[in-house]
């Protein structure tokens, strides 16, 4: 009596189930229809997370702003993100998973070059865009390009000239180099090398592995170098660490030091504090307190609103134009076949809160720049700030 009862229960719960899906009462699948699905890959987690974490705000910026005023093409956009943990696999797999189980229509990502160029290899087989807005080896967009890779990141024969300048600037004889051991430190150095004056020369270079977190070996090196400045690539929670472990030591008063990967960004200068070398000359994607433009302090404002602080991060605005080129691609295109989005990103221009940008169409990168300068200390503040920051291309 009792499994008959079950049974008829079954039947007549199908049959409810059946009734309401008829009269469209589950609003999921007609959701996911009517949704345009970006797949978000971002260290969130670790050393990474300083980074990944406000790269994310950049794309709830963007999504906000865009699905408020109607979406695109009169659907909305939504995002899924992963968590890379800075390693390739990881993002790899997660990148499948978000293609085959989520059906995301584009992938956005992620933070480590070689992290990126796994997901790459991914986008490639499985046909769909990779917008990279933050990962800068050339690689990307080089040996390894395919038609479904973007990279709108200042990228690293840009970022290895910049930094020539700023070697000239600081008077730099003999130089040391140092980085994460993988696609961006090489491609960098080797940027940095080709640009580099008469009378200047990289004497030495130490690699150390990404996620190291003892930097004892690497400081000795540094310090028993006869280089006179120091040109630097670690970045992220490494940073900190290196530069907490070699304080003590007064590596940073014995040499001058030029330092890449963004680490004049305020993630870094806030998670720092005093304890920041000053006189390192930096960089930075963003910064709070150096408006370019009325639209630039309009998007500070935005952002500063979201996040619920003043001094609003970096790497937001990357992930910010990211989107709004995939976005006005679907409208270009009328949807969200990865051939049409190819063809309407080729050539693209946009404004965007950092001036203008322009998609090259035969090598599918932006010319971006970035903010450099001297990190100092600002009275009333135990944050240091770049001063003075000028925005370079």
């Amino acid at each position: 009596m009792f499994g008959i009862y079950s049974k008829a229960r079954r039947v007549f719960a199908l049959e409810i189930i059946a009734l309401v899906m008829g009269l469209g009462l589950f609003s999921a699948p007609s959701m996911s229809a009517d949704t345009i699905k970006i797949g978000v890959l971002l260290p969130t987690s670790g050393g990474g997370a300083s980074y990944g974490i406000p790269a994310e705000n950049g794309i709830k910026l963007a999504i906000n702003e865009i699905n408020q005023a109607g979406g695109v093409n009169g659907k909305m956009l939504e995002y899924f993100i992963r968590d890379t943990k800075l390693k390739p696999a990881v993002a790899s797999a997660a990148a499948r998973e978000l293609i085959t189980k989520e059906g995301v229509h584009v992938l956005v990502g992620a933070v480590s070059s070689g992290v990126t160029l796994a997901m790459s290899e991914v986008a490639k087989q499985e046909k769909i865009i990779l917008f990279a807005p933050i990962s800068k080896s050339i690689a990307l967009t080089e040996s390894k390009f395919h038609k479904y890779m973007f990279q709108s990141s200042a990228n690293t024969n840009i970022e290895g000239r910049v930094m020539a300048g700023v070697m000239k600037k600081v008077e730099a004889g003999k130089i040391c180099a140092t980085g994460y051991d993988y696609a961006y430190s090489h491609d960098f150095f080797a940027s940095l090398e080709s640009n580099l004056e008469e009378g200047m020369a990289i004497v030495d270079t130490f690699y150390v592995k990404l996620g190291t977190k003892d930097y004892n070996a690497l400081i000795s090196q540094l310090m028993g170098s006869d280089c006179d400045t120091v040109a630097g690539l670690i970045w992220g929670g490494g940073f900190v660490s290196m530069v907490k472990q070699a304080n003590p030591f007064g590596l940073f008063d014995q040499k001058k030091f030029v330092w890449g990967a963004e680490v004049g960004s305020h993630e870094m200068s806030n998670s720092l504090k005093g304890d920041y070398p000053e006189g390192m000359w930096a960089n930075s994607y963003d910064l709070w307190y150096s408006p370019l433009s009325d639209a630039h302090q309009a998007f500070l404002d935005d952002l500063a609103e979201l996040e619920g602080q003043k001094e609003t991060n970096m790497y937001p605005v990357t992930t910010y134009n990211a989107v709004k080129f995939l976005a006005k691609a679907i409208e270009i295109s009328g949807g969200t076949d990865s051939d049409a989005l190819v063809t309407a990103l080729e050539g693209m221009a946009m404004e965007t809160p950092l001036g203008p940008m322009t998609i090259d169409p035969e090598t599918h990168r932006t010319e971006t720049g970035e903010f450099w300068g001297p990190m100092k200390k600002i009275e009333g503040s135990d944050v240091l700030r770049m001063s003075p920051a000028e925005y370079v291309y």
